[in-house]
């Protein structure tokens, strides 16, 4: 028995049943689509040929669909992303035509489909099924998802494909039935093996996808640390072997990237992505401070919100990012430009002109981005090891962490909507873990978030 924070109830995790229950999955269901369609056909994208990284991705997929399947065109192909993206745009343009908007359909269904594993891990949190409406709003309003599931893009397929990873992770992790029934011995060693083995099967696709999933996968080994101990030696093993299984593409590529794209996605030691992604991460979490601050300083974490905060300070007054606009896409010099674009340099800019200064909005943004997921952190470990909500939550933390550490690593563009490779359970997240008067206060801030990036992408 949990208690629930948003509805005020006491509710069993449990999965999906017959009856009412399906109804508010449907329900769910059909204010996705609902949203979404009305977002494709009340938006300008009709009427707009390739646009933003569209120009670019179509290359490589109206090639198979034209010139057919070869190691050229279905490997030496140049783009960003990797064969799992191409290829079922590839597949679906040949099954019924090329068109823009015909391969943008694929992303609305991805986007859409997205919804059922994460309803089911809802379920499995203790989330009763009258939140799962919530959930879908969740779901539409996580920082550019439904925004990019109008385009011919990379993410709406891959935050598909992490839902389910995360759900097959929450299945093949568990000890116990929801209402506290065991599981017998059979059905353990079985979802020990096969939970494990499915895990590696999705990781490897979306490794292929994009290079961007390496901090979950060290997400999930850390959380199942942290729970199992040792006998979560089985996904490291998984992580390890798919990890492995990426390296031929690596090779033949000589990079992270196809040749092509190099300069914009490489490994190099840069400090100040570690401050624009602590900025990044204040919609997403600087809720969590403020929840904190309200009633969650006694857990036994505490300190590690201020040590966020004060790190994020740190960070911002000593290695502040320069936030000046690259010149074009074609002339990219790592080491001259700026690489920093999203709603947080935006933020800054108009905030701050004055480039002397910009530094001081971005140590406050810090601040609360790393503040907040200090907090969050805190939270996650405040419930029992064997709920559901504290693998999937920690797991989220753990991820975070990670991805925010390994971009110390890298150099070239960084984009806030790279975020949204990591943040597949925040929808979940948001329901569960915060107070009926924080949900909606970060609704309200998200629907600011999604009208403007709307704005700027669709209209």
């Amino acid at each position: 028995m949990r208690f629930d924070p948003l509805l005020g109830m006491k509710d069993q995790a449990r999965p999906l049943s017959r009856g009412r229950d399906a109804w508010w999955a449907c329900l769910s269901v059909i204010l996705v689509i609902v949203l979404s369609f009305f977002f494709r056909w009340s938006s300008n994208i009709m009427d707009k040929g390739p646009t933003w990284d569209e120009r670019y991705i179509l290359v490589p997929i109206t090639d198979l669909v034209q010139r057919g399947w070869t190691v050229e065109t279905a490997i030496d192909f140049q783009e960003a992303k990797g064969p799992a993206m191409i290829w079922p745009y590839a597949i679906w343009g040949e099954l019924f035509g090329d068109s823009v908007n015909t391969l943008r359909l694929l992303s609305l269904i991805c986007f859409i489909v997205t919804l059922l594993p994460l309803m089911w891990l809802a379920l499995r949190c203790g989330l009763p099924p009258p939140s799962l409406p919530l959930l879908a709003l969740g779901l539409f309003l996580l920082p550019f998802e439904a925004v990019l599931a109008q385009l011919v893009m990379g993410e709406p397929s891959y935050v598909l494909g992490v839902a389910i990873m995360l759900a097959v992770v929450i299945w093949g992790s568990m000890r116990e039935f929801p209402g506290g029934m065991g599981l017998d011995r059979t059905e353990s060693s079985g979802r020990g093996f096969l939970g494990p083995f499915l895990y590696a099967i999705i990781l490897v696709v979306l490794l292929h996808s994009r290079v961007h999933v390496v901090p979950l996968a060290g997400g999930v080994c850390l959380a199942l640390f942290c729970r199992d101990g040792f006998r979560s030696w089985p996904w490291w093993v998984a992580s390890i072997i798919a990890g492995l299984l990426r390296i031929p593409l690596w090779m033949r590529w000589g990079g992270l990237v196809s040749s092509d794209y190099q300069g914009m996605h490489g490994l190099g030691l840069r400090l100040e992505s570690l401050t624009y992604f602590g900025a990044a991460f204040a919609v997403l979490f600087g809720i969590f401070l403020l929840v904190w601050f309200a009633r969650y300083r006694h857990l036994v974490f505490w300190w590690w919100a201020p040590a966020g905060v004060l790190l994020g300070l740190f960070m911002g007054i000593v290695v502040p990012p320069d936030l000046i606009d690259p010149h074009f896409w074609e002339e990219i010099n790592v080491k001259s430009i700026s690489l920093f674009l999203g709603p947080t340099r935006s933020l800054v800019v108009g905030v701050s002109p004055d480039e002397s200064l910009q530094w001081i909005p971005l140590s406050i943004l810090c601040g609360i981005g790393l503040g907040g997921l200090g907090a969050f952190g805190a939270m996650a470990f405040q419930y029992r090891s064997d709920e559901s909500i504290a693998t999937l939550s920690r797991l989220q933390f753990f991820t975070m962490l990670c991805a925010w550490g390994l971009y110390m690593f890298t150099h070239g563009f960084v984009f806030d909507r790279f975020i949204l490779a990591w943040t597949a359970a925040m929808p979940v997240l948001w329901i569960g873990m915060l107070p009926r008067w924080a949900w909606f206060l970060q609704t309200l801030v998200l629907i600011a978030y999604l009208s403007l990036s709307a704005s700027s992408w669709l209209w």
